[in-house]
């Protein structure tokens, strides 16, 4: 009696295990919509389909999986062919594109955000290119997304809370990608790509991309990077005005940087963002920054440098960096 309920038992885990492995693979809690192109290869077996969408990220367990697709009405209907699918799909979303039954072949657009792009200069790019409104974009600004960093933003008085998280790249979305996809997105590839550095310095994550963001502006040559990063950390360590002119820029633009000429008028102006009348760093970032600014934030260059400007007899941005104000004045 007691041997009959052991085995009773097991066959009711085992069925419960296996319930469990069915429903978990069909269970699908991602929302991101971003296009992934597969390639199912001619008489492909099941298992051989199964490792392609899980090397792309869209299935979970091989025995879910062959199970579920033994099970539904699509078993060995798949065919071979490159689908467009997304991570958001159902199972069942999948196999029916994967038997020819859906849409395989959705189209697509691609968004390229450049470096230093700020988030009021990308929404006028987004309705420029008839993607979506410059007001629907900021306000989805205001919409909930999912990653961890964003609760270390302080709480401070700026323009955009996500200022300088939005990392440029370019992007591919399907049609009909809404405000919101489109910052997902963004604030995704910025998460991807940020953890992945190591951060040595005293700063906050937050002070790292405002810096990164000035950086950003600043920089003509990807070669300065590093060296006006240390004239700014040499400024800061002797609680120095960063004076820089791109944060001017910033709030007497509105933030599209259509401004051509700085005026001393312009310095004196009261802004969180103005670095030339408050020291220390701006309130936040004044665009969205690239990798390589933020590697030069990381990782400023050791040097007295404490002053640059525009090299004139070049011509091609660079600065020339100096150590004393009578040394600036002197090479101009």
């Amino acid at each position: 009696m007691k041997t009959a309920r052991i085995i009773v038992s097991s066959i009711l885990i085992l069925v419960i295990v296996f319930c469990g492995i069915i429903v978990f693979e069909k269970i699908n809690f991602s929302s991101d919509t971003t296009p992934v192109t597969i390639t199912i290869k001619e008489n492909s077996s099941s298992s051989e389909i199964y490792a392609v969408l899980k090397e792309n990220g869209l299935a979970k367990t091989k025995i879910g999986f062959l199970i579920n697709l033994k099970l539904s009405p699509y078993s060995g209907k798949l065919k071979a062919g490159t689908f467009t699918l997304n991570k958001s799909m159902s199972f069942d979303e999948i196999l029916k594109t994967l038997s020819g039954s859906g849409i395989s072949n959705r189209k697509t657009f691609t968004l390229t955000v450049p470096e230093g792009y700020s988030i009021e200069k990308i929404a006028t790019k987004l309705e420029s290119e008839n993607i979506c409104t410059k007001e629907e974009f900021l306000n989805a600004l205001n919409d909930e997304y999912n990653y961890d960093f964003i609760k270390d933003i302080p709480a401070k008085n700026y323009k955009y809370k996500l200022q300088g998280f939005l990392f440029p790249s370019t992007y591919e979305f399907f049609e009909g990608a809404t405000a919101h996809d489109i910052i997902d997105k963004m604030l995704g590839e910025f998460e991807n790509r940020y953890l992945k550095l190591k951060n040595n310095t005293d700063f906050t994550m937050h002070d790292v991309i405002t810096l990164a963001s000035l950086i950003e502006r600043e920089a003509q040559l990807p070669s300065e990077r590093y060296t006006i990063s240390g004239v700014l950390k040499n400024r800061l360590n002797i609680n120095m005005p960063l004076q820089i002119d791109a944060s001017i820029v910033y709030f007497i633009s509105d933030g599209e940087y259509n401004v051509d000429l700085v005026t001393y008028d312009h310095l004196k102006m009261d802004s969180l963002y103005n670095t030339y009348k408050n020291t220390g760093l701006p309130v936040g970032p004044i665009c969205n920054p690239g990798i390589e600014s933020i590697k030069a934030a990381l990782n400023p260059e050791n040097h007295s440098y404490l002053y640059y400007h525009t090299d004139e007899t070049k011509k091609d941005g660079s600065h020339i960096f100096t150590e004393n104000y009578g040394e600036h004045l002197a090479t101009q």
